[in-house]
């Protein structure tokens, strides 16, 4: 097993990044991250579901028990138990945490799989992603290659690998993502990657800012490239508007406007949100950002004693008025009853998602009813109409 606090300058994890603007990685030594809360709960779950696969026991054996000081609870429980049960459904000799080595192709380059299954004909790499705030696709995903070739690199003397099955589950998100790569176009692959590390190392790295690459860049809230990126996208394509000046005519932006709006509103947003994180941190920090000052947020009332507290209530209201009641949810049922339950079969579906705009090459299938349907529409308006 690999030393999880150990990290490659040319990691797998951060391949989207250096790969994609090697610049990063001199930017990002300038300017070191920190651990964040949603880091450890992650680290705690990949601890958990190691254990999980190691002792062979379900999660909720450990709910109550403190994992990289957390304490695991039904929630994590019930997330990295999705992560076990795929894993465990594969065929294959398996490896934990496995740490390979990729520095035939990247100097210095190693990091830790979360599962690799081996056999003959495949290599199987499963990781586990506990983030719900992005998505994340196995599709060409650098950093799931990157382990696969190391595997394939310490591992295709005793197997015969034709192909590499990449698996990402992201159960907080519902997500699980498979995708296959040959062995040839793996070792290509690799190639790319070793030019791509060869721009990074060297004194003067091309800066090439982009969506993908800057998303988890620890410099991208003051990275100057990127801010000339977002401010070029933010006015290219407009006949409506100019960079300065008053409009050139009175109408309303077109659809091909909008459209290109949509395709870069993510990167405005998070571009936007990065440099008033950074401007916040600047300013706890005791420095000026002018024009600009910390205040206190919204807040909501707490009990000082919960016990205490609820002590007054129910003398006051008796415990019907001083408590409410909650059903417990579809998951938690299907935990204690089983997943064959009749109860949960009477009882249960799973509504259709709101619709949302996608790109697309997203892989949910388009929404082609009526847009109107499920609308009333008044009266007077069919009237006006006709």
């Amino acid at each position: 097993m690999g030393d999880p606090a150990a990290h490659a300058k040319l990691s797998a994890s951060g391949a989207v990044r250096w790969m994609g603007c090697p610049a990063s990685v001199r930017m990002e030594e300038l300017y070191p991250r920190s651990s964040s809360a949603y880091a450890e709960e992650g680290t705690a779950a990949h601890s958990l579901a190691e254990t999980c696969l190691r002792e062979y026991k379900d999660a909720d054996y450990y709910i109550g028990q403190d994992f990289e000081q957390h304490i695991v609870d039904l929630e994590m429980a019930e997330y990295a138990q999705e992560y076990v049960n795929y894993v465990r459904a594969l065929d294959g000799f398996l490896d934990i945490e496995r740490r390979v080595d990729f520095s035939k192709w990247v100097p210095g380059g190693f990091g830790t799989a979360d599962a690799i299954l081996l056999k003959d004909g495949t290599i199987d790499v499963v990781d586990l992603k506990y983030g719900k705030g992005v998505q994340v696709d196995s599709d060409n995903n650098p950093q799931g290659m990157l382990y696969g070739l190391g595997a394939y690199h310490e591992f295709s003397h005793i197997y015969e690998i034709e192909q590499l099955r990449l698996t990402i589950v992201q159960p907080r998100m519902d997500h699980i993502s498979e995708w296959e790569i040959s062995t040839e176009d793996l070792l290509a692959f690799g190639e790319e990657a070793s030019k791509a590390a060869e721009l990074a190392l060297t004194d003067d790295p091309p800066f090439n800012p982009g969506p993908k690459q800057c998303l988890f860049c620890g410099a991208k809230a003051v990275c100057p490239a990127r801010a000339e990126y977002n401010l070029e996208l933010a006015v290219e394509g407009f006949e409506t508007v100019t960079n300065h000046g008053p409009l050139k005519k009175i109408a309303g932006l077109t659809n091909d406007e909008i459209a290109h709006i949509l395709h870069n509103v993510d990167s405005f947003r998070n571009w936007a949100n990065s440099i008033e994180a950074y401007a916040q941190d600047l300013l706890e920090r005791g420095e000026i950002v002018e024009g600009f000052k910390l205040v206190r947020g919204r807040s909501i009332r707490k009990w000082r004693d919960e016990v205490a507290a609820a002590k007054s209530l129910v003398n006051k209201l008796n415990k019907k008025g001083a408590y409410t009641e909650k059903l417990i949810s579809p998951t938690q049922a299907e935990k204690l009853l089983g997943k064959n339950s009749a109860i949960l079969q009477k009882h249960c579906y799973k509504p259709e998602g709101k619709p949302t705009i996608a790109v697309e090459g997203d892989k949910r299938p388009a929404i082609v009813d009526d847009a109107t349907e499920g609308f009333e529409v008044s009266e007077e308006l069919e009237n006006e109409a006709a």
